[in-house]
């Protein structure tokens, strides 16, 4: 199962790709699905044994997503 977060700005995007890198976090860089362009063009996508990981790493750096989304078969719920 993978999860989308979205972040509401580019900019806070690529800072957050910055901190899950240097906490040596799993993740994608994707162009947001059209369902979701509307909070950003680029979300972080995250296997269900990266998320709370991310998350933590997140939250400490004061990058907490504005929302994340659970992949299911092509549609996205908010979690």
């Amino acid at each position: 199962m993978e999860y989308l977060l979205a972040f509401g700005s580019t900019h806070r995007v690529l800072k957050a790709e910055k901190v899950l890198k240097g906490k040596g976090v799993s993740f994608r860089l994707n162009p947001s699905p059209p369902s979701l362009a509307a909070y950003c063009d680029l979300v972080i996508t995250v296997s269900e044994e990266s998320l709370s990981g991310a998350k933590a790493a997140l939250i400490a750096a004061n990058l907490k997503p504005k929302a994340v989304y659970k992949a299911e078969g092509g549609a996205y719920a908010k979690v």
